[in-house]
């Protein structure tokens, strides 16, 4: 009897010690491969650039590798608001200003065909003609641009460009009808400048200044906008003809000005970010990301930065992981241009 209780006691340990062995070896299975958890976005550091001002929120292009990481634009505040472009080898520190012949009333568009010196930039902007005329200018500063204006399309606002990098770019704009509709136009930048096709999506319709970009991760366009009751709305395009709204749109916060959304193609970060100007009295910059694209849950992923903002924000990231970079005008009298590097 004393036999048979012991085989039985041992027994019951056997049981025991196979389950908590069981445990500790999916403990150690769940430990191998541990989820990467990003804090809420912080703001690092920040540049002010003294002697750059503008009369809008700036445009910003950015890469994550080459001599060029980084392109800043924006309409200046001397009397005929000329149109500059800075670049920057770090996100940082910006120089090789260009100061353009051409003058707008709302900030441009920029963007750039690759990360190389001598790559092509892309500006785009509205004329200070009644009619809000849109321009594209395509070019290799100093050596000059080709420039093409699209007589009978207008915008109230800055519009937005994109590009692929193959010499096609992507116009994207809100129209001066009664609704804001937001419009998109394919040019051609192969030996010249061609516009191939417009649309009118007027399905969307934004009430401040659009945003386009093209998601290296997905191989698709996003756009973002605002509508009129200050939701943040975006969409995504593969051809940049049809576009679906995701069921994540819009999300709950808002903002009074247009936002930029982005994906990006870092690793050990997060790959979609969007900033704006929130509808608070300071108008703060804010600045979100997510892991789960198109969704945009709220899980510590945003934060609403120390810094006033005087039209839209922008952001890029130039290949330092764990960090964004966020351009703005500030709310001080002269409207001063800042960058920051924001990480998570």
């Amino acid at each position: 009897m004393r036999r048979s209780g012991l085989r039985v006691w041992f027994g019951g340990m056997t049981v025991l010690l196979a389950v908590a062995l069981g445990l500790l070896g999916s403990a150690a299975t769940a430990g191998a491969a541990p989820h990467t958890v990003f804090g809420p976005p912080k703001e690092l550091s920040k540049i002010t650039l003294w002697n750059d001002m503008s009369i809008d929120g700036p445009a910003l292009w950015t890469s994550s590798s080459g001599s060029v990481r980084a392109v800043l634009g924006w309409t200046g505040t001397d009397a005929a608001h000329h149109i500059n472009l800075m670049t920057s080898s770090d996100g940082v520190h910006f120089g090789n200003k260009i100061v353009l012949a051409d003058t707008s009333v709302a900030g441009p568009g920029v963007t750039r065909y690759g990360s190389a010196t001598g790559d092509n930039v892309v500006v785009s902007w509205i004329g200070r003609d009644g009619n809000r005329t849109l321009n594209v200018l395509v070019g290799t500063p100093p050596r000059g641009f080709t420039k093409l204006t699209l007589w009978g399309n207008n915008s109230f606002t800055s519009p937005a460009v994109a590009t692929t990098g193959s010499g096609d770019v992507y116009l994207v704009w809100a129209g001066t009808d009664s609704g804001h509709a937001l419009n998109v136009a394919h040019i051609i930048a192969r030996g010249g400048l061609v516009l191939d096709w417009k649309k009118t999506l007027w399905q969307f319709h934004s009430a401040a200044s659009p945003s386009v970009a093209f998601d290296p991760n997905a191989r698709q366009f996003i756009m973002s906008w605002i509508t009129s009751d200050n939701h943040i709305h975006f969409a995504t395009s593969k051809d940049a003809k049809t576009w679906a709204e995701p069921s994540g749109s819009p999300i709950h916060q808002l903002g009074d000005t247009g936002p930029w959304m982005a994906g990006f193609d870092g690793n050990n970060m997060p790959r979609y970010f969007l900033t704006w100007r929130g509808t608070d009295v300071s108008h703060s910059v804010n600045v979100r990301y997510t892991e789960s694209f198109p969704n945009w849950p709220l899980e510590g992923n945003q934060s609403t930065l120390r810094e006033t903002v005087f039209g839209g924000p922008v952001l890029g990231f130039v290949g330092t992981n764990r960090q964004v970079l966020v351009a703005w005008t500030g709310t001080d009298t002269a409207h001063h241009l800042n960058v920051a590097v924001v990480g998570m």
